[in-house]
């Protein structure tokens, strides 16, 4: 016979476990999308690993749980924010736009290279204010 605690039966009283009182909205949304699916199907949803989900319902990852949260809002809760050129745009797209993976060919690639680092919406230039 153990003496341990037995594992939850879902994703969410297990964050409920880890995170207690402190829980947030966002590992609340992360772990109900794991609960109607499963960890590894929501870490390809977030670009990442079942075991990067893992980690944050269990309060246990050692990364950025700022980026994480992003991740996620963008993700999951599809979140909308302000963009000044576009208007309301979903987070998930204002993010993708932010992070270009090629220089800029074309104007409008080229309008986003000039307004997303002064944007306030962009919370990524902190990062590289520092």
């Amino acid at each position: 016979m153990s003496d341990s605690i037995p594992n939850p039966a879902s994703n969410l009283a297990r964050a409920r476990l880890a995170w207690g009182n402190d829980l947030p909205q966002w590992v609340r949304i992360l772990a109900s999308h794991c609960d109607a699916t499963n960890q590894r199907i929501v870490g390809e949803q977030l670009k990442k690993s079942g075991g990067y989900v893992s980690r944050i319902l269990s309060a246990k990852y050692t990364g950025s749980y700022e980026e994480a949260e992003k991740l996620v809002r963008a993700a999951l809760a599809a979140e909308d924010v302000a963009c000044p050129i576009w208007g309301s745009i979903p987070l998930k797209s204002c993010m993708s736009l932010r992070r270009p993976k090629a220089r800029a060919t074309n104007s409008y690639e080229r309008l986003h290279a000039r307004s997303c680092p002064n944007c306030a919406f962009n919370t990524d230039r902190e990062k590289a204010d520092v």
